[in-house]
């Protein structure tokens, strides 16, 4: 039985997307992330700088994600 991913993860180079794939994972980067974050559409903009954390906060918290590399 496969897991569904939580968050994807998109490096587009000068920043990251980070897309929640789930209610709850929404609810909860909703709820976590300061009010003045930046967005496009769904997903959290994030400085490459910043991923690592967040990458290993999602993990602490039992959150699955995934990473893709956007070639453009």
């Amino acid at each position: 039985m496969s897991h569904e991913i939580d968050y994807l993860f998109e490096d587009h180079g000068s920043i990251f997307m980070v897309t929640p794939q789930t209610p709850e994972a929404r609810e909860h980067l909703e709820m976590n992330i300061d009010n003045k974050a930046m967005w496009f559409g769904l997903s959290l903009v994030v400085e490459p700088r910043y991923v690592r954390d967040l990458a290993e906060g999602l993990d602490a918290e039992g959150y699955s994600w995934t990473l893709e590399t956007v070639v453009s």
